[in-house]
């Protein structure tokens, strides 16, 4: 039995129109002919592939595409596109918002020097505002190089339980040379974007998941988002690591959950310039070395741009198709691994059954959907 609080989300989302249909283990989609052919790879790819999670295809108008399946939310029942996950990294198109919205606001300028913020940051030099959002400062990343960032074990591991401080992370942060001269190249780090969320509370007076809030998810009516909150993830993680406790620390880079649909009510606001202007929007994709304001362009797929988002249990892919008349947003919320036991092999150190064909277990079973998706929309 379908869940009419999916439906009626769903039928909100595409326009209050009631072209749907249904069918079992959560799986809605559009009724128009001219999604037929694509709706049945899509049909024939979910059904064969080890998908464990939510997937939502939506243009502007239509929901092309709504399923859950094969993980579990927290009252046992298969997740479905109301289902609140980690989305990770898709985070930082939040914090960048809330930046040029500010900084079109003449609140601050993506020109300003962050040791205007941080005094204290004499290692900073000339690392600007821009150099943050773009990922141009040459800092050193406090969750990809943790033991690096942080000098030991103990504190890396202090950070994975969320347990380190802001006073914890400065006095860190400032011990490190840069690796480059700020600007001279593009090299992913969420320190950036958590400097950037922490720039928010100095500039607002007001706590990053306040402001993101007041800002973003309350006028969007996304009441399943939220940032730094732990307890509100409704999908079941599949790994022992289970759910992200480093919330604070990461804030502004990684910190917040949602759903499959409050993700596209914000595609949708911001690309129809109901979060920044027009002229702020192009600003923020305007990209050097393939990185924007929290958004990515694509060499290979011209037109598509992104941003992709992994916790320790969850990976999130968040894609948009530009065509030369509509939009179509592709959004996975997903447990990341095809097969739990499989995953259990891999920790023993045995051989899957992915690697014994070749494959890359945490992502081909996502890949192929993305495949299907430039096949049709490109």
């Amino acid at each position: 039995m379908q869940d009419r609080s999916v439906l009626e989300e769903l039928i909100r989302l595409n326009g209050g129109v009631e072209d749907l249909a249904y069918e079992e283990e959560n799986l809605w989609f559009s009724e128009k002919p001219a999604y037929a052919p694509f709706i049945a790879e899509l049909k024939e790819t979910v059904k064969n592939e080890e998908i464990r999670g939510v997937i939502l295809l939506a243009t502007d108008q239509d929901i092309i595409w709504a399923s859950g399946s094969r993980s579990v939310d927290v009252n046992g029942k298969t997740v479905s596109p109301l289902t609140t996950f980690e989305i990770g990294s898709v985070t930082k198109m939040y914090t960048a918002a809330l930046i040029c919205k500010l900084a079109e606001a003449g609140k601050l300028s993506l020109e300003d020097k962050v040791r205007s913020y941080f005094p204290a940051f004499e290692k900073g030099g000339d690392i600007t505002v821009y150099d943050l959002l773009h990922m141009r400062s040459g800092l050193t990343d406090l969750a990809n190089e943790c033991e690096t960032f942080f000098g030991s074990k103990e504190l890396a591991g202090a950070f994975n339980r969320g347990e380190i401080t802001d006073e914890v992370f400065f006095e860190h942060l400032y011990q490190h040379d840069l690796k480059f001269e700020p600007g001279a190249k593009m090299e992913y780090c969420n320190t950036n974007y958590v400097l950037l969320a922490m720039i928010v509370e100095k500039v607002t007076g007001k706590a990053y998941k306040d402001y993101v809030k007041e800002q973003i998810f309350t006028p969007l009516g996304m009441d399943a988002s939220s940032a730094t909150t732990p307890g509100d993830v409704t999908s079941v993680p599949e790994r022992e690591a289970g759910y992200m406790k480093e919330l604070h620390t990461a804030r502004g880079a990684g910190d917040i959950h949602s759903n499959a649909l409050n993700v596209l009510t914000f595609n949708r606001a911001f690309f129809n310039e109901k979060i920044v202007s027009h002229e702020v929007k192009e600003t923020m994709l305007d990209f050097a070395d393939n990185y924007g304001c929290g958004w990515e362009s694509s060499e290979e797929h011209p037109g598509l741009v992104m941003h992709d988002g992994g916790t320790n249990s969850y990976i999130t892919l968040n894609r948009v198709f530009h065509a030369a008349d509509n939009r179509t947003y592709l959004i996975m919320l997903t447990c990341g691994y095809e097969d739990p036991e499989e995953e259990k092999k891999e920790a023993a150190g045995e051989e899957t059954k992915n690697e014994a064909a070749g494959e890359n277990k945490k992502f081909d079973q996502y890949q192929r959907i993305f495949d299907l998706c430039v096949k049709h929309l490109q």
